[in-house]
């Protein structure tokens, strides 16, 4: 999926790489546009035993978002805390947690669907606690200068729900052609978007770091 593209962009060259795996039939074409959520690409775990809990929800395709919840947690629970991490379509409680950090990837200039209709459901009790959002997304390894466009994915979300995160982490996604359906790669290929994985876990761990105190951490 090309994270940085308008979505003008991605309809015009979706519609185009539609059409071409159309050829092989229709069915095909609906059946690999949107595939579901690999199970493989879904982290499940609770890091560190310290008094403070915090939950991490996380929306993923590919298994991208769920490696940079990962590396908030081990960061979070070094500095004292239980941590639960979850997918967004778990619909895990926030009500039992004294802060919260919610992200995902991009998808049409957008969250993924589960994790915004999560902190929609939640908002009332993420509105109580200390929560901090963050966003991968390929094009804050592609185009850095773009980082007010990839923070502006979440400003719709805000403005709806209420919900003003403490904090909001801004990391680069990767583009690994294996984890995607065949239009999305042919899509990747038309807009000529770099190959890879480029998390930057330190950044992330930088991040985390600044934003444990507004979490209630020290």
């Amino acid at each position: 999926m090309t994270e940085g593209m308008t979505r003008r962009e991605f309809v015009r060259v979706a519609a185009i790489a539609a059409g071409t795996v159309a050829v092989g039939g229709g069915a095909y074409a609906a059946a690999t546009w949107a595939p579901e959520e690999d199970a493989e690409a879904q982290l499940r775990t609770t890091m560190g035993a310290g008094m403070s809990k915090v939950l991490i929800v996380y929306g993923t395709k590919t298994g991208c978002t769920a490696g940079v919840a990962e590396h908030i947690a081990e960061t979070l629970s070094a500095k004292g805390a239980t941590v639960d991490v979850k997918p967004a379509a778990d619909k895990p409680d926030p009500s039992a947690y004294d802060a919260v950090v919610v992200g995902s990837g991009i998808r049409m200039s957008s969250w993924h669907a589960p994790v915004k209709e999560w902190v929609a459901a939640h908002a009332d009790a993420l509105k109580a606690r200390p929560t901090a959002f963050f966003t991968a997304c390929l094009t804050m390894a592609t185009d850095p200068e773009k980082a007010d466009e990839v923070r502006a994915y979440t400003d719709t979300l805000i403005a709806e729900t209420g919900v003003t995160p403490v904090d909001l982490g801004l990391f680069a996604g990767m583009n690994v052609p294996k984890k995607f359906s065949l239009p999305e790669r042919l899509v990747m290929k038309m807009m000529k978007a770099p190959e890879g994985d480029f998390r930057d876990y330190a950044a992330v761990a930088a991040w985390t770091e600044n934003a444990a105190p507004k979490l209630g951490l020290v």
